[in-house]
């Protein structure tokens, strides 16, 4: 097994990217892997000399800091958390106390960067000088594709985990089938031969194994892992199935796949790149509209756009619970990154102030629905955060310049289910499309002078000089649609007495509440000011 000092690999991160916060000594763990440790009750059967990525720990919580602490001790592995310096003091100790190397990653930097980093380092430690095969010479993966098919006698074939044909042999003379002839003209594996593209024999072991089709040519695959980090898979098509490959075609096609996952994971940093990219579009498009006139680079639309906020209050004072709700965006932000790639999903994410935004291309190949996927991370987020988040999500977006305004409806539906107390979950902005309308008429009624006739305005000073109820008792009057029963209920009061109010409050202020137009102006200033009780079974 290939393994490497962590003072080796943290000297060969970028500059700071990790700290050392613990343990970075000469009992530090040699790291001969990278894993997610998400749920550290089921970390099961990893290996030693690990390096622990934990994701959604917050060190200041003890008790799934010592989780994570024994997690690491009993694996005889590092563990890296997020968190910004200087980390809780109390953290730290335990971490020495147990043994531990404990590394601070910067809480920018998202997880899956950390990941393809310390595999990048690993794999190109096992593929050192000492394994070093002279018959594959550099270049890309084509090259390669055509040095194995030179080699065994056969057509070349190497795929992505999300079943895209990334390169292909293109020797004179190569055999293929109907499969492989659709596989390179839609660069993506037919749908016909996906099963056995995914078979558990060839993605859970490192050996070489046979496929044949009815129809097809016989093949050989191999996968293309980093550890336990698998990349891929390498096919060879044969145009006879009695014709045994040429020279020691296993041990080939498995150096093979070592110099194809180098070339994989650079792939990957420059998806990686990509994503940065596409993020700062994304946050650009959304703060400005004039941003959005042209198509950002990079995004795909049409999309969904989701608006999360965690059920907490955050202000701008740096509090604890303050700081640990923003951090709490950024393992999000990971938690949808990681997850929706794996799932099948682009996304495209970042935070502004105190909500995350997240954009899904509709319909991607090989992806599960974005329902399914939203229910998932929700589940996540309650399971590996501890914490509760309100998600609204958009229509399809189909336009860089609906962008902007789909984050307005957005913000806007957050707002309203925060001020109305509504449970954490996931919404839609059609379904709260009436609530939305009414916000905005309610603030532009309240900003402008010509749309109110200020009736509202005087009731409300007449009560607090006088230390009466008219505003209370007609709200509940036009909220019940003139229906005595009910508003003498709401109110606690009979319904004689609701009835002399409401007379003398046409007295005091010159109203006529059988005038439908004056009722409808003063249910929407008595709203505007508000002085409407605000509930889900409340309505004007």
């Amino acid at each position: 097994m290939t393994s490497l000092p962590l003072a080796q690999l943290v000297d060969s991160m970028p500059e700071d990217v990790v700290t050392v916060l613990s343990g970075g000594d000469a009992q530090a763990p040699d790291i001969a892997g990278v894993e997610l440790l998400d749920c550290p009750e089921a970390a099961g059967d990893l290996p030693p000399g690990q390096l622990l990525l934990a994701v959604g720990l917050d060190p200041a919580d003890d008790t799934a800091g010592d989780a994570a602490l024994r997690t690491a001790a009993d694996h005889k592995s590092a563990l890296a958390v997020k968190c910004a310096l200087p980390a809780p003091t109390g953290f730290v100790d335990r971490a020495t106390e147990q043994g531990v190397t404990v590394l601070a990653v910067d809480p920018r930097v998202p997880w899956t960067r950390i990941q393809q980093m310390v595999a990048t380092l690993l794999a190109a430690r096992s593929a050192g000088p000492g394994t070093d095969d002279r018959r594959f010479p550099g270049g890309d993966l084509f090259a390669l594709a055509n040095a194995v098919a030179a080699i065994v006698g056969g057509a070349v074939a190497i795929m992505d985990t999300q079943q895209v044909l990334v390169a292909y042999s293109n020797l004179p003379d190569q055999p293929i089938d109907e499969t492989r002839r659709r596989g390179i003209l839609g660069r993506q594996v037919p749908k016909e031969a996906v099963a056995d593209h995914l078979d558990k024999e060839l993605w859970g072991s490192d050996a070489v194994v046979r496929r044949h089709r009815p129809g097809d040519l016989p093949r050989l695959a191999v996968v293309i892992r980093v550890g336990q980090d698998v990349l891929g898979s390498l096919w060879v098509a044969f145009a006879d199935a009695d014709r045994r490959p040429l020279g020691d075609f296993e041990a080939t096609l498995r150096e093979a796949a070592g110099v194809a996952a180098l070339h994989m994971l650079a792939l990957r940093r420059q998806v990686d790149d990509d994503q940065d990219s596409r993020n700062r579009a994304l946050r650009s498009a959304l703060e400005t509209a004039e941003a959005a006139t042209d198509r950002p680079t990079g995004i795909r639309l049409p999309a969904v756009l989701l608006g999360l906020a965690a059920t907490g209050e955050v202000d701008d004072r740096e509090t604890d619970d303050t700081m640990r709700l923003r951090a709490d965006l950024m393992r999000m932000l990971d938690l949808i990154t990681l997850d929706g790639r794996s799932l099948g999903h682009e996304p495209v994410v970042t935070v502004i102030g105190d909500r995350l935004y997240a954009l899904l291309p509709t319909a991607p190949p090989a992806s599960v629905p974005v329902d399914h996927l939203l229910d998932h991370l929700m589940d996540r987020a309650r399971r590996s955060l501890r914490r509760t988040y309100t998600l609204v999500r958009s229509g399809a977006v189909d336009s860089p310049a609906g962008l902007h305004e789909a984050r307005r409806d957005i913000d806007a539906a957050l707002d309203h289910l925060h001020d109305q107390r509504a449970a954490p979950g996931t919404y839609r902005t059609q379904d709260l499309r009436a609530d939305l309308v009414l916000r905005r008429l309610l603030a532009t009624v309240r900003d402008n002078d010509d749309l109110r006739t200020g009736t509202a305005e005087q009731i409300a000073a007449h009560d607090a000089d006088h230390g009466t109820d008219y505003l209370a008792t007609l709200a509940a009057y036009l909220r019940h649609f003139g229906d005595v029963v009910p508003a003498s209920a709401a109110l606690h009061i009979h319904q004689n007495t609701l009835r002399q109010r409401l007379r003398r409050a046409e007295q005091t202020f010159g109203l006529s509440l059988r005038d439908p137009t004056q009722r409808l102006l003063l249910s929407v200033e008595i709203a505007a000011l508000g002085k409407w009780q605000a509930s889900a079974d409340q309505n004007f």
